[in-house]
């Protein structure tokens, strides 16, 4: 029985949309993507101390982990031999190296935004 993590991720953002299509995870594990603008009311219910326009939300076995904690724990689940499997040893531990590497994704997301004239927030 493989086990199942829901990723809640901003479909309408092309850098967030791409990651979750190229994320593969090992075969053990299932892989559910949630589009955060329409699952609002999920993500409240089930992780209502996280806020989604403060970066995607994993859950896995009724646990939320949000930015890097997310990456943390989806590092454990990836398979290592795809290109963001790979990349994903940057987020191997809890550190202000990832922490400063998520924070400048997340910002990135931002620019992206703005150069499309969207709004950041869900």
């Amino acid at each position: 029985m493989k086990k199942i993590i829901n990723l809640y991720y901003d479909e309408e953002c092309p850098f967030c949309d791409n990651y979750t299509k190229l994320l593969k995870l090992k075969e053990d594990f299932e892989i559910v993507l949630k589009g955060a603008r329409i699952n609002l009311n999920d993500i409240k219910q089930l992780c209502n101390n996280l806020d989604i326009n403060d970066g995607f939300i994993v859950v896995y076995e009724r646990r939320c982990y949000q930015g890097v904690k997310a990456l943390h724990f989806l590092n454990t689940a990836v398979d290592k031999k795809t290109f963001i499997g790979k990349l994903h040893f940057l987020f191997k531990y809890e550190n202000i190296f990832s922490d400063i590497l998520y924070k400048l994704f997340f910002n990135l997301r931002k620019i992206i935004f703005l150069l499309l004239n969207k709004n950041t927030k869900i």
